[in-house]
């Protein structure tokens, strides 16, 4: 037990108690007056995230926006180096550089719920809230009347227990059936500045994002379809590997680029310099037959065509000529000898069915979100 649990465990308990009101207090002062000293644009929208993470639906949140007029002021909080989770941070903005209609603003999470408890939020003519779950109801958003506020609030799993949730203003990355109600209003958010179409390459390029969580994305899958590659004598790929959880085996290390954390701009070029992007969910994750995932998004916006468990294809709107979909979990081997056999024009023409079924995407969420923006509770 170190020094400062030994302090608390002696300590009156209501002395504690009394610590840190006189700190909630000082906070609510100082972000009061930091709050106060805000500059609202006419005609602006809040874009508000909580967490360090879901930072990819931010952009084309962004986008939307500016294409309905609004100005935006984007509120996030620095990702914290000690959370492996964490991946927020400007650099996701960096296809707005320059663009005067766009305000990036940091603050806490206790900054966040002052400004939402203060005056100032009504000079905002939109809020949208881009994560919304139980948790954050219980803790960011503590002591806020979310029906007086009546923000937009992206719901990325249907786990919401909350009377919002039964109001026009929730929108979701896709469509998520709900017993005994019908699905909220799909607004995918899938852009990341502007990508062009590329020639597939000489050899075979693959992406995909590490993550020690399996049923979000099982790299197990990849390895064991990877030895079966080797054991067909097929070598002629690569697979980029961004973000860290679990360790590559060195059998892979010639196909296999390990690159570990990545800023955003640096993870958007590796992206669109890749042919395919390898979702590897689990056909044991049968939550995502009901849930976004970001593989999703970041096939759309960067016109990658996704490697996917055909079970998943329904949610997220893929198709046998969009994307590549198998059957089974050992069946991604033979999906991935699919796209390193695949010629250049049968490439083009799937590439050209994604660009056709993102544009499709982008048009009805667009549509989706003016009426989220303007619906009544």
């Amino acid at each position: 037990m170190n020094s400062i649990k030994i302090i608390k465990f002696f300590l009156p308990h209501g002395i504690i108690i009394y610590k840190k009101i006189i700190l909630t207090k000082i906070l609510s002062f100082y972000y009061y007056f930091k709050v106060k000293s805000f500059h609202i644009r006419e005609n602006t929208a809040l874009l508000i995230e909580f967490y360090t993470f879901h930072g990819e639906i931010l952009p084309g949140l962004i986008k939307y926006l500016f294409d309905l007029g609004y100005n935006v002021d984007i509120i996030f909080s620095k990702s914290n180096n000690k959370d492996r989770n964490a991946r927020n941070d400007a650099g996701l903005f960096s296809c707005f550089n320059g663009d005067e209609r766009l305000r990036t603003i940091t603050l806490s999470n206790y900054g966040k719920n002052t400004l939402l408890r203060s005056s100032k939020i009504s000079y905002y003519r939109n809020i949208i809230i881009g994560t919304f779950n139980d948790g954050t109801i219980r803790n960011e958003l503590y002591n806020i009347d979310l029906f007086k506020l009546k923000p937009v609030c992206m719901v990325h799993d249907f786990y919401v227990i909350h009377n919002y949730i039964n109001t026009n203003k929730i929108v979701t990355l896709v469509k998520m059936e709900y017993p005994n109600r019908k699905p909220h209003l799909i607004v995918n958010a899938h852009y990341f500045g502007k990508y062009q179409k590329r020639a597939k390459s000489k050899k075979t390029v693959f992406i995909t994002l590490n993550s020690n969580n399996l049923f979000n994305r099982n790299l197990y899958l990849l390895f064991k379809a990877c030895d079966t590659l080797y054991q067909n004598g097929i070598n002629n790929f690569s697979v980029k590997i961004i973000g860290q959880g679990i360790a590559v085996p060195e059998r892979f290390l010639d196909n296999f680029q390990v690159f570990g954390f990545l800023d955003y701009p640096n993870m958007f070029k590796e992206t669109a310099d890749s042919d395919f992007f390898l979702a590897l969910i689990d056909q044991a994750s049968i939550q995502y037959t009901n849930k976004a995932s970001g593989s999703y998004q970041l096939s759309y916006g960067f016109l990658k065509p996704i490697v996917l468990h055909r079970k998943y294809s329904c949610v997220s709107g893929f198709n046998d000529k969009n994307s590549i979909l198998y059957n089974d979990n050992d069946d991604l081997s033979e999906a991935m000898i699919k796209c390193i056999n695949m010629p250049d024009n049968d490439y083009s023409l799937l590439v050209n069915e994604l660009e056709i079924s993102e544009k499709e995407l982008y048009t009805r969420s667009l549509n989706n979100l003016k009426e989220a923006l303007e619906a009544s509770i």
